[in-house]
């Protein structure tokens, strides 16, 4: 039985290293060639395996992608997950926080293949589910941020500042993934100043910001 335990184990730990060696393939070919022309033949080049060999370990080229969308939406979660557990009132440390979870989206190569999930979500069901799917998780994470930072605000001002914090996320986004050379000190001075905005108790009733409301 332990012999048939450790084999079984040995078998999950071949199969999830040939898996991470397919995926990590289909990344490096969907960042420099598109979801579309990221073909089977150019995977199995990439990662050293013949075709046949793939799809041992998956049916099909769309397999490929909903599991490569799946592992970068998850390790973006992640962040945002851990934000809302950890969300403090401390305004100064959760910004320092954000921030320092949501600069990994600056990296070009990562927001570049996050721009590509996300212009395949318009053509895959499956791909436009996970992309729903990760919204949710996002709103939930952002509400318990909003929440613990701001006390009796409405439901209708919490989801207008979750569904703010979902579009700077999705524009810091596409940012990184269309302007390598930005500057990310700039981008994360400017993305701070947002923040502060979004994650501040409301303007006191007749000041400006209150009238234009």
């Amino acid at each position: 039985m332990a012999l048939s335990a450790a084999a079984s184990a040995k078998r999950e730990e071949r199969l999830e290293r040939r898996q991470t060696q397919i995926l990590d393939a289909a990344r490096v070919c969907v960042r420099a060639e598109g979801f579309h022309a990221a073909s089977m033949s150019r995977i199995a080049a990439e990662a050293g395996m013949g075709v046949g060999h793939i799809y041992q370990y998956f049916d099909n080229k769309e397999a490929i992608m909903i599991a490569l969308s799946e592992c970068d939406f998850e390790e973006f979660m992640l962040h945002i997950t851990r934000l809302g557990q950890g969300a403090t009132l401390d305004l100064d440390a959760l910004i320092d926080a954000f921030l320092g979870d949501i600069m990994w989206l600056l990296d070009h190569d990562r927001a570049a293949l996050a721009l590509e999930v996300m212009a395949e979500s318009g053509r895959n069901p499956k791909v436009a589910e996970l992309v729903l799917r990760v919204d949710r998780e996002f709103r939930q994470a952002a509400g318990k941020i909003v929440e613990t930072m701001i006390a009796d605000l409405s439901q209708n001002d919490v989801d207008a500042r979750v569904e703010m914090l979902l579009v700077m996320t999705r524009a810091l986004l596409i940012h990184a993934g269309t302007h390598p050379v930005s500057d990310r000190k700039i981008l994360a001075d400017g993305f701070e100043l947002a923040l502060r905005g979004v994650l501040s108790s409301p303007a006191p009733a007749g000041s400006r910001a209150a009238a234009l409301r």
